[in-house]
Parts: C-alpha cells; structure tokens; sequence
C-alpha cells in the first residue's frame, strides 16, 4: 500500500501529470528529484560500491556514439531506443 514515486529527468516546458487523489492515500508519496537532491559523493560511492559487487552494470545503460554521429545519438535517445547515449571525442 505505502510506497514514493520519483519524477527524474527533464519533461518537455508544461508536462502535466494526473493522479488520483484516492491514489495518494495510505502512505504513498510523490516527488520530484532534481540532480541526486545534493547528496552526489554518498551517491556516487554507493554506485561504485555496487558495480563492484556486480550489482550495477553501469555499462548496459551506455551506448557509444562517435562524435559526428551526435544527431543519430539524439534521435536514439528520443526514440527510447538508448537509456544513456555518450559521444565519443575524436
């Protein structure tokens, strides 16, 4: 019944969201997360911590892309095709 929803990320200027009230009832909550909410060093360790347990594989989320493929890159993150597309400098 209890349970946090995180809105992350950028939405587009005037997103909106709808819920139902009756939803949010019994505990559930509903937050916005912008950049780590500051706690980057304890995040960041943590992360590490956990790739090297092998219980963050980091690198699936990653697609590579050369630099001069930058629009390919962005029409595959549009797309939801890539969770975290990366250029790659020449």
């Amino acid at each position: 019944m209890r349970g946090t929803c995180a809105f992350i990320g950028g939405a587009p200027a005037g997103a909106r969201v709808e819920l139902d009230h009756l939803g949010t009832l019994w505990g559930k909550r509903v937050v916005g997360v912008l950049g780590g909410e500051g706690r980057s060093a304890a995040l960041i360790t943590t992360l590490i911590d956990l790739h090297r347990q092998g219980r963050f594989p980091f690198d699936e989320l990653v697609t590579h892309f050369p630099f001069g493929a930058v629009g390919d890159a962005m029409r595959a993150a549009e797309a939801g095709e890539v969770i975290k597309p990366v250029l790659l400098m020449p």
